[in-house]
């Protein structure tokens, strides 16, 4: 990860955005290319896996986040347009839900609300 990091800021200006986040078997950092914001993911432990698509080919992107100002309100809008909502997690900074791919083209979106400031769509 600190190889990936240090490529992001030599080749696109890209610069670490806050402490880098050890969960169970991840380690999670996220970048910032402009109004960007992008999440590194290291695995640490064998199993962790890409969704599978068709034929057993793995995905190249695992999940998109997309910031909210709101996250209830875009949870009540994506549940009436029936999209699946799955893995909700609150922290005192973040406020975060994922879509079941599925429902939306193939891909999890990840919907994080950052208590501090607002800085989504």
């Amino acid at each position: 990860m600190r190889e990936t990091i240090a490529q992001a800021r030599d080749t696109v200006d890209g610069t670490a955005v806050g402490e880098r986040i050890l969960a169970g078997d991840l380690a999670l950092q996220f970048l910032l290319f402009g109004e960007t914001r992008l999440e590194l993911i290291e695995t640490r432990a064998a199993g962790f896996s890409m969704p599978k698509l068709k034929d057993g080919e793995t995905a190249v992107i695992g999940h998109l986040v997309i910031d909210v100002d709101d996250l209830e309100n875009t949870k009540a809008e994506l549940t009436r347009r029936g999209i699946v909502l799955q893995g909700e997690r609150k922290t005192d900074e973040v406020h975060y839900i994922f879509t079941a791919p599925q429902t939306t083209f193939g891909v999890t979106l990840q919907l994080m609300e950052h208590k501090r400031c607002g800085t989504g769509a």
